[in-house]
């Protein structure tokens, strides 16, 4: 019982707890950006046969954040995402296309 009273009055806890909701809502939110990519990509599929390489590397980083989001939400990392870190990039041999 006296550790729950420590972690209520922790200004570490209310911290995280803090990020943790924010990170959840940025989260929520990249529903919509990923529908949006999705459309456009196939668009330019539809158009040219192919996908496009410049989407497809931004839409390969995004997985990852998305991956150090809920990493973060999980308490599965410290490590808070973008913007505190890096924007994540791909291993350059990661596959670009199908």
């Amino acid at each position: 019982m006296n550790d729950i009273k420590q972690n209520i009055e922790s200004d570490a806890f209310w911290v995280r707890t803090l990020f943790t909701v924010g990170f959840f809502l940025v989260y929520g939110l990249l529903d919509v950006v990923i529908i949006f990519l999705m459309l456009v990509q196939w668009g330019f599929t539809l158009v040219t046969g192919q996908v496009n390489p410049a989407l497809n590397q931004f839409s390969a980083g995004l997985a990852l954040y998305i991956a150090q989001i809920v990493k973060y939400v999980t308490g599965n990392s410290e490590l808070k995402p973008f913007p505190f870190t890096d924007w994540p990039t791909p291993k350059s041999d990661m596959p670009t296309e199908q």
